[in-house]
């Protein structure tokens, strides 16, 4: 659907992926690892063991209540009391909660957040759990949370302002998008009325009383759920659960917890809403549905699975349509669960200026023919196919994602759904998949998107006028669709029968060297590239592949800059050697191997990855990419219409000349790509020069740095290498850029005006070429950046109730040169951006002359930061990530891997104040402001 609606509604609602099914019920098996239960309070609670290496505990409280359930008088509260969560409780005053949880490296938004929505309230904690101590301590903080909040009245006040700046972040084109479609899909249910960020006046004036009310009526046990993700006994944490939550009273007499609909209404209703500050054109439909059933059974599995496949399907239908087809920019169609009790069909396109009708009709006739016909046996055949290589590739994991388990536990709680092992669940997949034909999966279509009970809109720019249809016209191009002659979908690919008709000679492995400190072997080849090797098992039958070498499009001449630019996406979605992109896609359906390029600013390089079983794919995949790049011109005329009106449309954003403006003032528009004007575009942008400006890049692998991670067998694999990377060619190469040079300059203003919000946008840039860009600056940085990052919330948010959250960013690098650049961004109410930007000094100043104001947090800040550097150690990720930069920026040693936490420790808090007057204090600085068009004089 619409790009810019599909983000308003996931934005706002939480989904559940379940489904409804009518066969016979076979229960399915609950995964024996998780240790559920109920108290005598009716609290329920779900432990499930988490036994990786990083010795966290996931943790979250699951509240049965949201804004449905709140008053007339109440609207916004349900959201306001999750905030009072985080200022005090019968144990932990005030914001204590807060700083005791980052003394034990919780990160406050990362590791400690809520949520507030239509039928829930959820809060979470993830923790370092290496003793039982910390775990039952986060425990006892969500014990209060649930049954023992304070609701001091000065906290109350003061959390007022903090979240009318919640609201005020949210103003703008979205707000008034999400106001003109949510009557449509609400219209005559509670759920019109109950936007959890509530309305501004209640904000303001409600009584202490009233937001107790509702936290009394709906925080009790036997409307929650506990459920926690651990690498402690499951066993010892339900005791620390029973003991916790086990004595809680529900309060007499108990509200009825009432499960709300949305309306249904037989008609298609349309609103058509054009905007000032909108840039795109947006055409999506929206049918209300009834939640699905949740997955308890084989036939609600089934059932489930065809809604995947599905919803699979559509999406590779439309990917294929718009390859052979530019009626509009992109299209989409899925199914998915909305709320508790109702889910939604939806479906849209982005359309091109001057080409609204014919982008609407043409996706109204796909519609249709999806529709009518469904899949073919080819589509159907391609994607079991698929799932079952995907199944039967998949590498054993030894990692559980918490998170992803965290939401399936969730649902668990919210629906009555089955937790299935994950092994069973794969079972049940090959068992079913075959069961899946044409016939099924189109009635399984055409219940989704049956007529009625929908909502049609289009948005556009309020420029267009009369240049868009109006409703009379929109309701003619449904009934055209409806009557259109259409045949079924067919697409005949050729697809050759290999990768490379001929093998690459191969190079060979020419020198040898051990990095004994952190167990890699350095490979030297014959063609003058070099391979890092690291073997690693934390994802078994898993390999990683990057390479880099310096260049990028500041090596190209300018003249070609903008076909650099664009390269690696044309490239890309073209294919390679004989295969077109579809093709490809075919002949890799099912294979896990994957190879992508890219030109970035001031390097070059690839990302590839497979399972063991498709290794030599990876190479072979790799090498075709290498030596055989292809332009597709339908690709290259689809890619350059896209960004010429993306260009195009730029001068009517809000934020354009805003942005413009900072990066011409940091001299970020040196190197940022995005800031191509539609003119350069149309004149530079050529089809014959794409290939050669590629091959530019990469006809030689010379002085290419690779770095293969991951479990593999170092003699096995040394004939892959020497044949598909020691093949590749050699020799001379351009190597000279065009260095962006960073002048110090004259402190800079930017005051600008756009926008009908009430809210200021501020960024403060602090920026130096005096840095030493090494380990210990990269950890001073950190330090840096998460200290700023306390004092700020400290001071904006919680002291002057100004902002609702405060950005601070701290990037330094050597590449192309020397530069340092600090950012701090907030929005706040117009007439307080000049105070608080002061207050900003203020804490800089503060960091810059006392070392012992910030020791607390400059602890704080070591435990996280190490913290976070153990959860990640040993992943192919961070092995990948941290070797490519050491030999990218040329670290003189590999002592920071093995002196890691001594380096941290060993900063102490005059360092920080010396570089943070030094780095910023007397740094270039750049104050930029937008105001409300209102505010222009």
């Amino acid at each position: 659907m619409g790009m810019a609606f599909v983000k308003i509604i996931i934005g706002l609602l939480t989904f559940i992926l379940v489904s409804t099914g009518f066969l016979q019920a076979q229960n399915l098996k609950q995964d024996p690892k998780l240790l559920r239960g109920k108290l005598k309070n009716g609290f329920q609670y779900f432990i499930y063991p988490n036994h990786t290496n990083n010795q966290q505990t996931a943790i979250q409280l699951f509240v049965n209540a949201g804004s449905l359930q709140e008053e007339d008088n109440q609207l916004g509260l349900a959201h306001f009391v999750e905030h009072m969560a985080f200022n005090g409780s019968k144990h932990y005053p005030k914001n204590e909660v807060i700083t005791y949880l980052e003394s034990l490296g919780v990160k406050f938004g990362a590791d400690l957040n809520a949520h507030t929505s239509y039928d829930e309230t959820v809060y979470k904690i993830t923790i370092n759990s290496k003793t039982n101590e910390n775990l039952e301590k986060a425990l006892d903080i969500v014990s209060d949370w649930a049954f023992n909040l304070s609701f001091d009245s000065l906290e109350i006040e003061k959390e007022r302002g903090i979240i009318i700046e919640e609201w005020r972040t949210k103003e703008g084109l979205s707000a008034r998008l999400s106001d003109q479609t949510l009557p449509l899909i609400f219209a005559n249910s509670r759920y019109g009325d109950r936007k959890p960020i509530g309305t501004l006046d209640i904000l303001r004036h409600f009584q202490r009383s009233t937001l107790v009310d509702f936290y009394q009526k709906w925080y009790r046990p036997n409307l929650m759920g506990l459920a926690v993700v651990t690498n402690q006994d499951p066993k010892v944490v339900e005791k620390m659960v029973k003991k916790l939550f086990g004595n809680a009273k529900n309060r007499k007499p108990e509200a009825k917890r009432i499960a709300y609909h949305l309306s249904n209404h037989a008609d298609t209703l349309i609103k058509i809403y054009t905007d000032k500050e909108a840039n795109t054109i947006d055409f999506s439909y929206i049918g209300i549905l009834l939640a699905s059933k949740a997955v308890k059974t084989e036939a609600d599995f089934f059932e489930n699975l065809k809604r995947n496949a599905v919803n699979t399907l559509i999406k590779k239908r439309f990917d294929r349509i718009g390859q052979l087809d530019d009626s509009y920019k992109s299209a989409s169609m899925s199914v998915s669960d909305l709320l508790l009790n109702n889910g939604l069909s939806v479906g849209g396109a982005t359309l091109y200026e001057g080409q609204v009708q014919e982008g609407i009709a043409k996706f109204l006739k796909e519609r249709e023919r999806l529709l009518r016909y469904g899949f073919n046996s080819s589509e159907l055949n391609d994607y079991r196919e698929q799932y079952k290589k995907q199944l039967q590739r998949a590498p054993q994991n030894n990692e559980l994602n918490a998170n992803i388990m965290l939401s399936q536990l969730k649902d668990v709680f919210f629906t009555g759904q089955v937790l299935m092992d994950k092994d069973e669940r794969n079972k049940q997949v090959l068992r079913d998949i075959d069961r899946l034909d044409s016939l099924n999966l189109l009635e399984h279509l055409q219940g989704y998107f049956k007529p009625g009970n929908t909502a049609v809109m289009l948005t556009a720019p309020e420029r267009l006028g009369s240049k868009i249809p109006n409703e009379i016209a929109l309701r003619q191009l449904f009934a055209q669709a409806k009557q259109a002659d259409l045949k079924r979908w067919t697409d005949n690919i050729e697809i050759p029968t290999q990768l490379l008709s001929d093998k690459p000679t191969s190079g060979q492995v020419i020198q040898k060297q051990s990095i004994n400190e952190i167990g890699v072997t350095k490979w030297e080849l014959s063609n003058g590239s070099k391979v890092y090797l690291k073997k690693n098992d934390s994802r078994k039958d898993h390999v990683q592949l990057t390479a880099f070498r310096k260049g990028g499009f500041i090596a190209v001449d300018s003249t070609d800059y903008v076909n650099a630019v664009y390269a690696k996406n044309i490239i890309g979605a073209s294919g390679a050697g004989e295969f077109t992109r579809a093709a490809l896609t075919k002949y890799l359906n099912g294979n896990s191997a994957s190879a992508t390029f890219m030109i970035a600013p001031n390097r070059e390089g690839l990302s590839a990855s497979a399972n063991r079983k498709d290794i030599k794919t990876m190479f072979e995949l790799l090498y075709l990419k290498w030596t055989q790049p292809r332009v597709d011109s339908k690709i290259f005329g689809s890619v350059k219409k896209q960004s010429l009106d993306a260009a195009r449309n730029k001068k009517f954003q809000v934020m354009e000349a805003y942005n413009l403006a900072i990066n011409k003032a940091i001299g970020a528009d040196d190197l940022d790509e995005s800031n191509l004007s539609a003119a350069r575009i149309e004149k530079d942008l050529q089809l014959d020069r794409i290939v050669p400006v590629f091959k530019e890049r990469f006809h030689s692998a010379k002085d290419f740095d690779f770095v293969l991670v991951g479990d593999f067998d170092a003699n096995s694999i040394q004939p892959l290498v020497e044949q598909y990377i020691g093949g590749l060619p050699s020799g001379p190469y351009t190597s000279e850029q065009r260095i962006p040079e960073y002048t110090q300059r004259e402190n800079q203003e930017i005051i600008q005006y756009a926008g009908q919000a009430d809210k200021a946008t501020v960024n403060l840039f602090y920026q130096t070429t005096s840095i030493q860009y090494d380990y210990p600056d990269i950890l001073k940085n950190e330090l840096m950046e998460n200290v700023l990052k306390v004092k700020l919330r400290k001071n904006l948010r919680e002291e002057q109730s100004g902002v609702y959250g405060v950005g601070v960013s701290v990037s330094a690098t050597s590449e192309p040169t020397a530069l340092m650049r600090t950012r701090i961004n907030f929005t706040c109410e117009p007439s307080r951006a000049d105070f608080l930007i002061e207050q900003v000094q203020v804490e800089l100043e503060k960091i810059a002359k006392d070392p012992s104001y910030f020791t607390e947090e400059l602890e704080n800040a070591k435990v996280q930061i190490y913290q976070a550097y153990e959860k990640q150690w040993g992943k192919d990720t961070f092995w990948s990530a941290e070797l490519r930069n050491h030999i990218y920026f040329q670290f003189a040693n590999w002592s920071f891997f093995t002196t890691y936490k001594q380096m941290l420790d060993q900063i102490k808090a005059a360092d920080i104040a010396d570089y943070t007057n030094s780095k910023m204090s007397k740094a270039y600085k750049v104050k930029a402001v937008l105001l409300p068009e209102s505010f222009k004089k």
